[in-house]
């Protein structure tokens, strides 16, 4: 994974179009992926220590080895999230016509393995007629995918998830949750992930809203033909 900053950031909006709310919000999501990035830069360090110390045994150094390679990913994943938050917060959306259907088919295509080995069933509620909506894509994609995933994070087996859609008040809405109360705590990546789609959607003059107990994550996109 790469860590230079997208070519997009090179065009970011005059400061004086930053409002100070926004820079506040900004400089809180950062914090939170910065609190974030020092557990599992801790871990590499520490299992890095232990590599070099002599006479390590090969059973030892292959664990340590495995913990620098996940927590090195994890680290990237992080990273990589920080970076989309400073382009969604000073970047314009590219809006176009979205087809939501084709959009959650993508989302979920990705995920039909994983969810049908971790043993979680997803019941999906769809109106017959779907109008398209104005949004970025892209923003739309990472939003859906981080509300997925983090409900399956928090499920356990025999567990479903329930994605009801529907349209009002010029809106498409999606409402997102797990079947029960689940006292199981949001991971710091999956956190931050919500965190960036919050600012996605809002960018692209949506709604977004999220609940952690019982988990719901609750998205509202524009109907193409109900903006001016």
């Amino acid at each position: 994974m790469s860590f230079a900053m997208h070519n997009a950031t090179l065009e970011l909006r005059p400061a004086n179009i930053v409002s100070n709310d926004e820079l506040e919000r900004l400089c809180a999501n950062m914090s939170q992926g910065l609190h974030a990035l020092a557990q599992p830069l801790t871990i590499v360090r520490s299992a890095v220590a232990a590599l070099a110390a002599p006479g390590i045994a090969t059973q030892k150094q292959r664990r340590y080895l495995e913990l620098c390679t996940q927590h090195v990913e994890r680290t990237c994943d992080l990273f990589e999230s920080m970076q989309e938050l400073v382009s969604a917060s000073h970047i314009d959306p590219d809006c176009e016509p979205i087809d939501l259907r084709e959009a959650l088919g993508s989302v979920l295509e990705d995920r039909k393995a994983s969810l049908r080995a971790s043993g979680i069933e997803l019941l999906i509620e769809l109106p017959k007629m779907l109008p398209l909506v104005l949004g970025d894509i892209k923003r739309t994609h990472q939003a859906l995918s981080a509300a997925l995933d983090c409900a399956v994070s928090i499920s356990s087996p025999g567990d479903y998830i329930e994605l009801r859609v529907s349209i009002h008040n010029e809106f498409v809405e999606l409402n997102l949750q797990n079947s029960g109360i689940r006292d199981r705590a949001i991971q710091a990546t999956h956190r931050l992930k919500l965190t960036l789609a919050e600012v996605n959607i809002r960018s692209q003059h949506g709604k977004y809203e999220c609940v952690e107990y019982p988990f719901e994550v609750f998205i509202a996109l524009p109907l193409q033909e109900g903006l001016p």
